[in-house]
């Protein structure tokens, strides 16, 4: 029986075979394309994932925001849109015309953000430890030359003190308080996991007469920083062992990304001026000071006072108005399976001292790779030279009268000093070179110095060039080991010129001098690490490091000071026609150590609720003694995210509740090396060299040990748009490295451990996203830190010990100032025969300073000390706001201590009136009769004291508006409508410490060392720029 099917039912089955293929084929052909911005700022988002939903097809967004595929699936079809930072996005298309726009909303929900750790990263939801994280509107908004410098009053705990206003210097910075006397108190930084030891000796061939200290971090362009994280409590640091104790900052610079080519360049050209002017005498108030109190010189007549007027301002005339320019360029971008990143830039920084300044080249290229499955390669590399030229001190020259007993240290305060009515140029336009009035310290013969002349004809340069170099390979499996290899390198090299002719303030005895010194540091460093992290039934999450360094470093110097020349026009490239000057006018050493590491950690988790971090490292350093060099350095930290416990879970208002507890000890091998051995010096005297013992050594040296315990609390409210973190911490530092006088039989001091200090403090985080919706954007941030140091304990029963105007003190601080109480002006009807008597008169007068008799035996004299304040503030905070609103944008950073005090030797030597310099003008409010003044004592030629007193330790305390900057971000709208290429430029202007509220009455409050010599003043710096990316 045959079948027949009718032709009608078979054209229908081949009608919709037909539709389904062509369905198909339209499917394929259908190209879906667009671009992702950020809803709120309409910027490209760059490497965002567009997933068609239900398949794997998926893409990448390049730097422009666009994306395009081929879709599988027939219309409608949904895209799933994700990137970080960003809210899941979804959207349904229907159909493949014009290009469609996916705006993403910021995810302000930071607890799964991804943050760098030693040796590794973490969730911040994860990590026991305190670590704080510099926010990237600073790193974006505040300008800076240099990393150091923008940091201040941007963490909870990290005290940055600007050490003057000399354009390259460096920053002092303190994590927590100082842990010890004579080691370093200077955190380790780590730069792409490169361990970096910011010593300021790195950049100084150790050759004297140059003012300050060049920057070591200044090979780092703040433009190329990606993120900075500051650890800070044993937990963070224990993984760095002998290296933690002073806490560590993380630097993490840019890197390519997947897609296109990414261009970036900034130009920022201003200027700078001194913030401040001291006050100091007219020439008619200076002449009338002359006639009236130094009667033994030919003075003036009122007649001639009367004409004198203003007189020569000798302080403005080496002040100058700086001028900055800063270029930054960079290029990235990268595929699947490569990235890079380009960059460099220039500096030239003019500072607000005659022929001062900074010029700085960098460049930079990193590369990463994945060479097979798994295996990833990548280098970095960084070169640059900085150049900074500042002040000849007196520091080089042996003087038979020191300038520096009268307080000049450098040609700024030679300036101040020089009386206001001796002109600065002769007649015929020359360098005035004869000022009647020096005749002790800065005359030979008829020459006397001019401090014009010498700062524009004096060379004080240092030259450092650097370069930073780390490969690495890692290899990571699928079953979730990862295996790496680091290999680094930093090599530095020094460069410094001194040379002042005959006719400067720092030549005239010497009949000129000049120096050059080098220095070539190189550091070695070897990582090798394995990981291993799995997740258990998402239950368990157990995360294991083991690892060995190795670091070996090797320094090398040599410097040479001649003088007396019979040709000073080639300056230092003709040292050799002068004569050997000094006890070592040439000087030469070699130094190498070395320091193996085993570290590991384990990182567990339970229900993703429950943490713990376990660290330990041990190090063997040969900079210590034989039987000492090994030291063993383990922390625990726990963790609970309280907030995801079932009983908080209707408690919508909060979105994050974590409790931190941790325990742990950590080390300081900072300090020279072989510190722990006896050692000779060669030294040059009356043409012929002799030996003498240089270091007395110490075979039982070892490290400082800090134990630290550390308790915090982080708090979200309303999905983390308010967020607040508070940290309690007792840190205990024992075996201080303290030099002690020296025993029988020895002749210098001696590097021991004994004594122990405390560190105790809280500290408080607060931010807050105040206002977030398309138009307007408004964010805050707060921090505030207080901590209270002190020492525990001394040596041998020792309770203290005097250095100077300092004191180490057992109850009191690091960094105490030791002197006399001022208690106000000895007034005419007085008792006098019931005052205290002192060395410098035997009965006091009227107009005399009344200083406390503390020991109540009638006399005043060094017994009579007391402490009278610290270098060490006790509460440093910062606060910061950003606003953007409609393209513009407005950043300000605020930074304020509160608590510390300096000694202002300036002010203290510009009180005292001689017959040859010029004086505050303070001295106008002196005691008279008829002006019974009780803060300035009445003029006398005679210094009533040699003792420091309370006068002179000033209140440090500031606010600083440290940076404003306001930008404007063009609507590329705008650009594209002129038929421009669819650039992103933002122009701004930022003003520097543009307001500081002190009490303190010298050039700054932030002063090096707590002692103001009379260095550089701080600029209040403008700037105006540009920023274009394409």
């Amino acid at each position: 029986m045959k079948c027949y099917v009718k032709l009608p039912v078979l054209n229908y089955f081949f009608l919709l075979c037909s539709l389904l293929f062509i369905g198909k084929l339209n499917a394929q052909n259908n190209i879906i394309k667009g671009y992702i911005i950020d809803a709120k700022t309409n910027e490209p988002i760059v490497n965002a994932v567009v997933n068609e939903k239900g398949t794997s097809n998926k893409v990448l967004s390049d730097t422009k925001g666009f994306f395009s595929f081929h879709s599988v699936k027939a219309f409608p079809l949904t895209v799933v849109i994700t990137s970080v930072g960003y809210k899941l996005a979804e959207e349904e298309i229907l159909s493949a015309n014009d290009p469609v726009t996916f705006s993403l909303l910021q995810n302000i929900n930071v607890l799964n953000e991804v943050v760098v750790v030693g040796y590794g990263t973490q969730r911040r939801k994860d990590l026991t430890g305190s670590i704080s994280s510099v926010s990237k509107k600073i790193l974006e908004y505040n300008i800076s030359p240099s990393v150091d410098a923008l940091l201040g009053g941007t963490v909870a705990g990290l005290n940055v003190t600007q050490e003057s206003g000399q354009p390259g210097a460096p920053a002092t910075i303190r994590i927590r308080g100082g842990n010890s006397v004579n080691a370093s108190n200077n955190p380790l930084f780590v730069i792409d996991g490169f361990l970096f030891f910011s010593d300021n000796a790195s950049t100084k061939a150790g050759l004297g007469g140059i003012e300050g200290e060049l920057n070591p971090l200044a090979f780092l362009n703040p433009s190329d920083i990606e993120s900075i994280e500051v650890l800070k409590d044993v937990s963070a640091t224990a993984i760095y062992g002998s290296r933690g104790s002073n806490g560590v900052i993380l630097i993490t610079t840019k890197k390519g990304k997947k897609g296109g080519s990414l261009i970036d360049y900034q130009y920022s050209a201003g200027f700078a001026n001194s913030a401040k002017q001291l006050d100091l005498l007219n020439a008619k108030q200076w002449a009338r000071l002359q006639k009236d109190y130094f009667l033994n010189k030919p003075g003036y007549s009122d007649q001639q006072i009367a004409a004198l007027g203003q007189g020569y301002n000798w302080q403005q005339k080496v002040l100058q108005t700086g001028i900055t320019q800063n270029h930054s360029i960079s290029i990235s971008g990268g595929d699947e399976k490569s990235q890079y990143f380009i960059s460099g830039n220039y500096l030239n920084q003019e500072g607000v001292v005659l022929n001062s300044g900074l010029k700085r080249f960098v460049g930079r290229a990193n590369y990463d790779r994945s060479v097979l499955p798994g295996l990833r390669v990548g280098v970095n590399v960084t070169g640059s030279q900085s150049t900074q030229n500042t002040l000849t001190t007196f520091e080089a020259v042996n003087y038979n009268s020191s300038p520096y007993s009268a307080g000049i240290t450098n040609s700024l305060t030679y300036a101040l000093y020089m009386p206001p009515v001796v002109s600065f140029y002769t007649a015929n336009g020359g360098y005035n070179y004869n000022n009647p009035f020096e005749y002790a310290y800065l005359r030979e013969g008829d020459t006397t110095a001019n401090p014009i002349s010498d700062l524009l004809h004096s060379t004080a340069q240092s030259v450092y060039a650097s370069l930073l170099g780390n490969f690495y390979a890692q290899y990571k499996t699928e079953s979730g080991f990862t295996a790496k290899v680091s290999v680094g390198t930093n090599i530095g090299y020094t460069t410094q010129n001194y040379f002042s002719p005959s006719y400067t303030a720092i030549g005239l005895e010497p009949q000129g001098i000049g120096g050059i010194g080098n220095k070539k540091s190189q550091i070695l460093l070897s990582e090798y690490t394995l990981s291993y992290a799995k997740h258990i039934k998402d239950i368990h999450f157990i995360d294991v490091l083991a690892g060995y360094t190795y670091q070996h470093t090797k320094t090398n110097f040599i410097t040479t000071l001649s003088s007396g020349f019979t040709n000073e026009d080639l300056g230092v490239n003709n040292l050799q026609d002068g004569k050997p000057y000094g006890s070592r006018p040439i000087f030469s050493g070699l130094t190498e150590s070395r320091l193996h590491s085993l570290l590991g950690r384990i990182n567990y988790s339970l229900l993703d609720r429950y943490h713990l971090t376990a660290n330990f490292r041990s190090d063997y350093s040969t900079r210590f003694a034989k039987n000492h060099k090994w030291g063993l350095f383990p922390s625990i930290g726990l963790a609970w995210n309280v907030n995801e416990e079932s009983f908080l879970s209707n408690y919508k208002p909060l979105s994050n509740l974590k409790l931190r507890v941790s325990a742990g000890q950590v080390g300081n091998q900072e300090i020279g090396d072989y510190e722990y051995l006896q050692l000779l010096e060669a030294v040059y005297y009356g043409g012929s060299v002799a030996y003498q013992v240089g270091n007395s050594g110490n075979e039982n040296l070892k490290w400082e040990t800090t134990f630290q315990y550390n308790a915090g609390i982080d708090a979200g409210f309303l999905n983390n748009r308010l967020s607040a973190t508070v940290d309690v911490y007792h840190k205990k530092t024992s075996d201080l490295l303290i030099r002690i006088p020296p025993a029988l039989g020895q002749s210098n001091e001696q590097l021991v451990n004994v004594g122990n200090l405390e560190n105790k403090g809280v500290e408080l985080t607060v931010n807050a996203l105040v206002v977030d919706d398309k138009v307007l954007q408004w964010s805050v941030g707060a921090n505030a830190a207080y901590n209270v140091n002190k020492i525990t304990k001394l040596y041998n029963n020792v309770t203290e010990r005097i250095l100077g105007i300092e004191i180490l003190r057992v109850g009191e601080p690091l960094g105490s100032f030791y002197g006399q109480v001022f208690q106000g002006i000895i007034q005419k009807g007085e008792d006098l025969s019931k005052l205290p008597t002192s060395p410098s008169y035997t009965t006091p007068q009227p107009g005399d300073p009344r200083l406390k008799d503390v020991n109540r035996d009638g006399h005043i004299d060094q017994n009579d000390r007391v402490v009278l304040g610290s270098k060490q503030p006790k509460l440093i905070y910062g606060f910061s706001s950003s606003v953007n609103f409609k393209g513009f944008d407005l950043f300000v950073l605020l930074q304020g201590a509160q608590g510390n005090s300096v000694y202002n030797q300036l002010r203290r030597y510009l009180e005292r009136p001689t017959d040859a310099y010029n004086a505050s003008a303070v001295l106008l409010d002196s005691w008279t009769e008829s002006n019974p003044s009780n803060t300035v004592p009445r003029i006398t030629s005679t210094p009533f004291s040699s003792e420091l007193d309370s006068r002179y330790i000033e209140d440090a305390s500031f606010l600083r508006l440290r940076t404003i900057t306001l930008g404007y971000t063009v609507n590329k709208a705008l650009l594209t409508a002129r038929k421009l290429p669819p650039l992103k430029v933002r122009v701004f202007a930022t003003a520097q410490n543009l307001l500081t509220i002190t009490g303190y009455k010298g050039y700054d409050p932030e002063v090096a060392q707590g002692i103001d010599l009379g260095t550089f003043p701080m600029p209040r710096t403008f700037l105006f720029g540009v920023n274009i990316s394409y």
